[in-house]
């Protein structure tokens, strides 16, 4: 596999079965594991789903914007999971009494948000089979559904896996189920529906027995003989998770592949400076939306206005699969550098804004080169979040010690 001009070719013969299993699972275990250190919540879970989708886009030779949007695709589609919360769930896991309710409850959010994920990914890499206002109703049924099923459900609590007791938390999996089905009932109507629900089911298996899974490994790792400090089972868990996810992608990609194999040409691409300018637009909208959080599905509301805007415009798609991606993670470490009430901080929210510029621009120099973009814009991702895992590790009076054999294993992942 060779990264820069030559990207891995999408022969069903040549690309062997175990690499489609293999390469998309390690991808969105490792981003998993990211997503919980350097970003939560939904911009968090943009890291495993563009990653993954690149890695597809790789072993199904899409080269161009074709891949783009399809990784925009993935890491939004992902990203909506992350508006659930779990927290209280997996508590539930860790004590005796509440074990069962709490694996029933990893199980439904891991299936809801692999059902909607792999939904949204198989519409992506489908997109040019409808047309542009199908699509954008499709997307649309999303928030439709996610404010009914909030509504009718979540809100008054009617099936609720976390704590009434203790600070309950409100819950959203009802609404991303529903919006999910929606999108598909949808897509159905056209006719189109084949592909998206395949990898729709696809993720809902991987993400049930993953979470669910990951939940277990977890208590049983707590209660092993050994010291403790060094082993972050929680971690184990997201690994878990993002394998068992991942892997269900790889296999469903591998039985479609010759539907869906094939590139195409480099379309022209728009001044460097105008994919900058629209992209700091999203990113401010999308922050500072995220920020005011003024729903409580607010990323669906935003996920569906950055992938319109990515079908209006195809050359956003890179810029919101790698550069916002990557701005969420920068401005986590931002963040995180004013929690722990270290210096300077002008000098954390700078170096947020300009790597991000830095990033955005390599990527729409790239685009307008004409060159293969997957394989060059997965290995900026994963190293850019890598680095910035690594600073947020060794930033501060002490470093995090406990956390070094996690970031150990994340770079021996990279690598």
């Amino acid at each position: 596999m060779k990264s820069g001009d030559r990207d891995v070719p999408g022969s069903g013969a040549a690309t062997e079965a175990w690499l489609y299993w293999l390469f998309p699972a390690l991808t969105m275990s490792l981003g998993w594991g990211l997503r919980g250190f350097i970003g939560g919540g939904p911009l968090g879970a943009m890291i495993p789903g563009a990653a993954v989708a690149l890695a597809l886009c790789l072993l199904l030779g899409r080269k161009h914007d074709a891949a783009g949007l399809a990784a925009a695709f993935g890491a939004v589609g992902v990203g909506f999971g992350g508006e659930m919360t779990y927290g209280q769930t997996v508590g539930f896991i860790v004590q005796p009494a509440t074990f069962y309710w709490g694996l029933a409850g990893l199980a439904v959010k891991g299936a809801v948000w692999g059902l909607l994920g792999g939904a949204v990914l198989g519409l992506g890499l489908v997109r040019e089979q409808l047309r542009r206002g199908q699509l954008v109703a499709a997307l649309a049924l999303i928030v439709a559904g996610a404010h009914l099923g909030w509504k009718r459900i979540n809100e008054p609590k009617l099936i609720y896996f976390s704590n009434l007791a203790d600070r309950p938390r409100p819950e959203i999996w009802a609404g991303l189920l529903l919006g999910a089905l929606l999108l598909l009932l949808w897509l159905a109507r056209t006719g189109k529906a084949k592909m998206p629900a395949l990898f729709a089911a696809a993720g809902a298996a991987g993400g049930g027995i993953g979470f669910g899974l990951g939940g277990v490994l977890m208590v049983l790792g707590r209660g092993l003989p050994v010291e403790q400090r060094w082993f972050d089972w929680w971690k184990l868990m997201e690994f878990t998770f993002g394998f068992c996810f991942g892997l269900a992608l790889g296999v469903i990609a591998h039985r479609l592949r010759r539907e869906l194999e094939g590139g195409e040409g480099p379309a022209s691409a728009p001044a460097t400076w105008k994919v900058m300018a629209a992209t700091a637009v999203l990113a401010a909208a999308l922050f500072g939306w995220e920020a005011s959080e003024p729903l409580r599905y607010s990323f669906a509301v935003a996920g569906v206005a950055l992938l319109t805007a990515a079908l209006f415009w195809t050359s956003l798609g890179w810029q919101i699969a790698v550069t916002l991606t990557y701005s969420a993670a920068a401005i986590d470490l931002a963040e995180y550098h004013l929690e722990r009430k270290l210096d300077a901080p002008a000098a954390a929210w700078s170096f947020a804004i300009a790597s991000s510029v830095v990033v955005c621009y390599l990527v729409a120099r790239r685009r307008a080169s004409g060159r293969p973009m997957p394989a060059w814009c997965y290995l900026l991702l994963i190293w850019a979040c890598l680095a910035i895992s690594w600073l947020k590790t060794l930033i501060g009076p002490r470093p995090l010690y406990g956390h070094l054999v996690v970031e150990l294993i994340f770079t021996a992942a990279a690598v």
